[in-house]
């Protein structure tokens, strides 16, 4: 092997390792070591691109947002975090760095998954390889099983899965016209629309954290969008992720885990938390007692008494309660 060739080998390993310090001292929230993988002047850029755009034109300016959201999560972080399809290309005492990176949830809730590309451009000083450009490029919510509509500000949509082109032939509380997302309902149109728009206001890198932070990791705001006619009850999630503003629908696991939670607190019992969450994931009293094997008498005397429990009164006020668990 030439020393050409070794020389290579040896700042690949070195740059490998910078990355790992990188991301390692940032979940640590390890601003001193953290601080030592950049070049610190004013050559530094850093462009995000995380559903809007993210520009650092010097490095004061860069460290002055990431410590700003280290303020708002200052524990560290539990992520599982892995890097794919790294290229290292190194010409004298410059190098280049593409990648994959890939956020697992982990045990720490504050640990949103996320996918992003990835360019470094790194240079060597005195022998010691420094990040001196900073690019990171956020993919977008695609892997969403159930129904997702990506949203602007104004409601315009931007992106559909398949899922959601389905469901919306029959799911009766929302609707696309002249490129919009509107609710079925016009009465509650106004309230779909602020909550999209107060979504869009925690895009921020500083501002996500801190909602990230509040809500416990998921960054997401339930809309009723009122019951069909059948008395099945209709809502949509509002989700920020990557930067980006998401309706998430059919989206019943969130929904089964209050309903869970309900039972405990209110104490209700294994009869009237299945009739719940009959009810709740959009059966009447009529399917719902078909599917326990009850009467619908039986099912509306277990729903009367979850009423008397929680202290509501009718359906549309019973799902309010069981989504303000995730407030």
């Amino acid at each position: 092997m030439s020393k050409h060739q070794h020389r290579d080998i040896s700042s690949k390993d070195a740059i490998r390792r910078l990355l790992e310090t990188d991301i390692d001292s940032c979940l640590a929230r390890d601003g001193e070591t953290w601080e030592q993988c950049w070049v610190q002047d004013d050559r530094f850029r850093s462009f995000m691109e995380c559903g809007m755009m993210q520009i650092a034109w010097n490095y004061e300016e860069f460290r002055q947002n990431m410590f700003e959201a280290w303020e708002a999560e200052p524990e560290p972080v539990d992520a599982a975090v892995r890097r794919e399809n790294l290229s290292i290309e190194v010409h004298g005492t410059l190098a280049w760095a593409t990648f994959q990176e890939i956020v697992d949830t982990g045990p720490n809730p504050l640990a949103v998954p996320s996918h992003s590309l990835n360019f470094r451009l790194l240079e060597n000083t005195d022998g010691q390889w420094r990040i001196l450009f900073h690019g990171c490029w956020a993919e977008p919510l695609r892997n969403s099983e159930a129904p997702a509509i990506e949203v602007l500000p104004d409601a315009r949509v931007v992106w559909l899965n398949s899922a959601a082109q389905t469901r919306l032939k029959t799911f009766g509380g929302l609707t696309i016209s002249n490129g919009k997302l509107r609710a079925s309902r016009p009465s509650l149109n106004a309230g779909l629309h602020n909550a999209i728009s107060g979504a869009h206001n925690l895009t921020g890198f500083g501002k996500f954290n801190q909602a990230a932070r509040n809500a416990g990791g998921d960054v997401k705001f339930p809309v009723v969008l009122g019951e069909q006619d059948d008395g099945a009850l209709l809502l949509c999630w509002v989700k920020v992720a990557d930067g980006r503003v998401y309706i998430l629908f059919d989206h019943d696991r969130d929904l089964s885990r209050n309903i869970d939670i309900a039972q405990t607190i209110y104490g209700l019992s294994d009869a009237q938390t299945e009739t719940v969450r009959h009810i709740a994931h959009g059966m009447d009293l009529s399917d719902t007692a078909a599917a326990l094997g009850i009467t619908k008498n039986t099912a509306r005397t277990h729903l009367r008494r979850v009423y008397d429990k929680v202290g509501v009164s009718s359906q549309i006020e019973l799902l309010r309660l069981l989504i303000s668990f995730d407030s």
